[in-house]
């Protein structure tokens, strides 16, 4: 899907989410143009963890820090696809084998100007079943959730997002799931 020698389109959208084309990936960053984006939650209900991703240290964005499945949504697939896209290239997980499900959908306003669409899976997969994709990874692991929520209240650096309303709001839909009537023990 990403190949080097050949820059992804992006669909672009007005500030209500109509659509208004396709455009080159660095056009779209260059201009701020609004566009789709995933982000996907592997949960751990059971032992009270999430799954995050520490990205590479050669990353121009946010190296050697900790966060979640997410990437952008190409002109030529569904968001569910990209979804399903980025977890077999970032983790190596299938994620047909998975109810996947859907968390909610955010717009990040300027200077960002994007959608993201989080989706989420419940799994308890061992450690050593992710095959990471090297040139954008330097590994995995679980965090317990409220610890999580602590270190980012704090203002740990060590994550890709912070505490703000954007996540304050994504971790109010995550313990809907961690807790509410989706909690399975």
């Amino acid at each position: 899907m990403k190949v080097a020698d050949k820059e992804e389109l992006l669909n672009i959208y007005d500030e209500n989410h109509n659509y208004l084309g396709k455009e080159k990936r660095s056009v779209v960053s260059e201009k701020h143009l609004f566009h789709d984006e995933i982000g996907l939650w592997v949960i751990d209900i059971e032992n009270g963890r999430v799954l995050l991703q520490k990205r590479s240290a050669n990353k121009l964005f946010n190296p050697n820090k900790w966060g979640i499945v997410a990437g952008h949504v190409t002109a030529d697939e569904t968001i569910e696809q990209a979804v399903v896209n980025e977890a077999k290239e970032e983790i190596g997980i299938d994620l047909n084998q998975y109810k996947l499900n859907k968390l909610f959908t955010i717009k990040r306003p300027a200077p960002r100007n994007y959608w993201t669409h989080y989706y989420y899976i419940i799994a308890n997969i061992p450690l050593e079943k992710f095959k990471i994709q090297k040139e954008e990874l330097s590994e995995v692991n679980y965090f317990d959730y409220e610890k999580l929520k602590v270190d980012l209240q704090a203002g740990d650096e060590k994550y890709t997002f912070k505490w703000d309303n954007i996540f304050k709001t994504v971790f109010g839909e995550l313990d809907k799931v961690m807790y509410g009537k989706n909690k399975l023990i």
